[in-house]
């Protein structure tokens, strides 16, 4: 039988104290003054020899169930299948266990999930909100309830909350068509539009194209349903090449929508970048080997999961955040590969 690694073990191999590996392990490096290399350090030794910290004497210590509910719309999409791993990955190392639901944009839905998971007494929620406002995450905090919101963000919210530059990645991906002297430019997001990275996303390309004085007819905004999005974008590109006025670039506001635009675009015959130009917002591995391989606005996706667990663990110990950490915007960055550049003998109208 093999022996199960302890403490004692990986301060050992890594010739530290092992003060210093359980105060990097209960998430109270920073607070003693453990450089980030040496936490890094024994979190991957800490994996790498697979050890488990002893749960149930835990629980019985704190009271606490040692397990978190994350709360996603989707997660067959790579965006949360990414963060949901990586979010595990923490936990495991924390010793807690992770209770995945997808609300498919179903706001009822959501709030089931969140008091179903509360009924079962997790210690926390991570939580991707398809809700109008923050009235119920305004209620889990005023309940003390350990929470963090990603990728949504709402006006006077209370909760802690880890989202990206929509506004600013949307504009890096406009101003990338502009500067190629693009100007009919088709808009596709989707439903509801309500959410703060849609509505971000589509406000931020907007703003871009309206300081180059570039408008986008009705026809060319094209909102796709949630739940049926490849047949809605089958027919909207459809009706788009029948009308024989085709725009001379897309701008997809997720993966999924690139990815099912360039598959229709193939099927109608239409050349990606030479007779329509794709760009999307969020990153996948797939676009380096499409053909063309796909340009997209890159999202620091592991790192989502990684400050959000973070942070939410904090909460649960009763570490007090700081006020700057309780709202947390990280930076993207734009990705251009063959989809969205145009050859050189292009001439705009």
């Amino acid at each position: 039988m093999t022996k199960k690694t302890s403490l004692s073990d990986i301060a050992k191999s890594l010739g530290v104290s092992k003060t210093l590996v359980s105060l990097v392990i209960n998430n109270k490096g920073d607070e003693h003054g453990i450089s980030a290399e040496t936490q890094k350090r024994v979190l991957d030794k800490i994996k790498e020899l697979n050890y488990r910290p002893n749960v149930l004497a835990r629980g019985f210590r704190t009271g606490r169930t040692n397990t978190i509910g994350l709360i996603v719309s989707d997660i067959s999409n790579r965006f949360y299948s990414r963060i949901a791993r990586r979010v595990e990955d923490y936990a495991w190392i924390h010793g807690y266990s992770v209770v995945i639901c997808s609300t498919d944009e179903n706001e009822e839905k959501e709030i089931q999930q969140i008091r179903l998971l509360r009924d079962r007494k997790v210690d926390g929620l991570i939580i991707s909100s398809s809700q109008k406002d923050c009235e119920i995450f305004n209620k889990l905090v005023d309940a003390e309830m350990p929470h963090v919101l990603i990728d949504r963000t709402f006006d006077r919210m209370k909760s802690v909350n880890v989202s990206v530059d929509n506004f600013g990645g949307a504009r890096m991906a406009a101003r990338h068509l502009i500067t190629q002297g693009i100007k009919k430019i088709a808009l596709v997001t989707i439903t509801p539009e309500h959410i703060s990275t849609i509505s971000d996303r589509k406000k931020g390309f907007l703003s871009a194209l309206n300081e180059a004085k570039i408008t986008i007819p009705p026809e060319w905004h094209i909102a796709i349903p949630f739940n049926n999005i490849e047949q809605a974008i089958k027919e909207s590109l459809l009706k788009l090449y029948q009308s024989g006025d085709m725009p001379q670039a897309i701008f997809t506001l997720n993966n999924n929508l690139t990815s099912v635009c360039l598959m229709n675009l193939r099927k109608l015959s239409v050349k990606v970048p030479n007779d329509v130009a794709l760009i999307g917002f969020d990153d996948v591995l797939y676009f380096s080997f499409t053909q063309p391989s796909i340009s997209a606005i890159d999202q620091p996706v592991e790192r989502i999961g990684e400050k959000a667990f973070d942070l939410l663990l904090r909460q649960i110990e009763k570490n007090e955040l700081l006020p700057h950490e309780r709202s947390v915007y990280l930076p993207v960055d734009i990705i251009i590969r063959e989809s969205s550049i145009k050859p050189n003998n292009y001439v705009t109208e």
